[in-house]
């Protein structure tokens, strides 16, 4: 038997605010150029009040905050609110002011090794600090932990993030109801209008340059742990002084960890002594990928690595 929901009287049907979560590559920008270009689009996901914000991880590489600027020049001519937060703006926490500055205070190091934490702490949280501020100064909610967010939401219905994920990266695409955050569930709804609208990757390059607009390159943190060899090779080639860097924190942690490398540990074999002093790649450090990189890649010229960095990228799903 077929069983029906009493509907909430009081809770709005259309949401009030919709947030489009800007990372600064090729998915958020064919977002911001569909909703700038497109009536039918701007109608179905942001009919009412919008607003384009993006943290910064401190670690991006230069061509992506040369788009940013280009990208809040654009909003501001179009009359879209543009924030770009940078940890002087007070939403980033004081362990996580950017990615390397992590590393370097607290002695430690990105890897495949460790849970992935570094969006969360660098771009989601920053976000929604800043929009409960936001939601203060503009509608005089509270701005007390999340309280103005979810008060916001009772009046005006749930917040609408949209969100750069393409066709094809489904598997990212987290259910709203297995968020831990009760403030979360009950005041955001996130939306995906690339998948609504099959757009891939190559589709959002090419719905770009349709419009006569340069393509921005993927938004990566140079030093991610999950970037491939072939981005590791682009990194050698164009961005030396940076991996040299990187090399001297990783390098800095494994000193400073020297003795997690005869760890005891029990298993259904019996005690085994173990190193747990893990780098980027675990325990083949960054010199050694970097070898395994400039073997693999040599006979690529930089056209080849350029291109491979434009169609591919660690922190999605889709390439071409």
């Amino acid at each position: 038997m077929t069983t029906f929901q009493t509907p909430d009287l009081f809770q709005p049907r259309d949401s009030r605010l919709t947030v489009l979560s800007f990372g600064g590559g090729q998915d958020s920008t064919a977002l911001l150029e569909l909703y700038i270009n497109d009536a039918g689009f701007r109608e179905r996901y942001a009919p009412r009040d919008f607003m384009v914000v993006m943290s910064d991880t401190g670690d991006e590489y230069p061509e992506t905050y040369s788009h940013v600027e280009e990208t809040r020049l654009r909003c501001l001519a179009k009359g879209i609110e543009f924030h770009f937060l940078t940890a002087d703006m007070g939403f980033h926490s004081e362990s996580w002011q950017s990615l390397k500055h992590f590393y370097r205070t607290k002695g430690t190091i990105g890897s495949k090794a460790y849970p992935k934490t570094c969006t969360d702490r660098l771009k989601i949280q920053p976000i929604y600090r800043f929009l409960e501020q936001w939601l203060s100064d503009r509608y005089g909610v509270s701005c007390n932990r999340k309280k103005g967010i979810r008060e916001f939401a009772a009046t005006h219905g749930k917040i609408n993030v949209m969100l750069g994920i393409a066709k094809g990266e489904e598997r990212r695409v987290a259910a709203p109801d297995t968020n831990p955050n009760r403030w979360y569930r009950e005041s955001i709804l996130n939306l995906y209008p690339l998948i609504d609208l099959g757009m891939d990757r190559a589709a959002c390059q090419q719905f770009i340059s349709s419009l006569g607009r340069a393509v921005p390159p993927p938004s990566n943190c140079r030093s991610c742990p999950w970037l491939s060899l072939e981005e590791l090779k682009y990194l050698r080639r164009f961005e030396p002084a940076h991996l040299n860097e990187w090399i001297a924190l990783e390098a800095a942690k494994i000193e400073k960890h020297r003795h997690k490398e005869s760890v005891i540990v029990t298993s259904k074999s019996g005690p085994q002594v173990v190193n747990r002093n893990y780098g980027v790649f675990g325990l083949d450090l960054l010199p050694k990928k970097i070898e395994e990189a400039t073997a693999k890649f040599l006979s690529w010229s930089d056209e080849q690595i350029k291109q491979y960095r434009m169609s591919h990228g660690h922190c999605v799903a889709t390439a071409y």
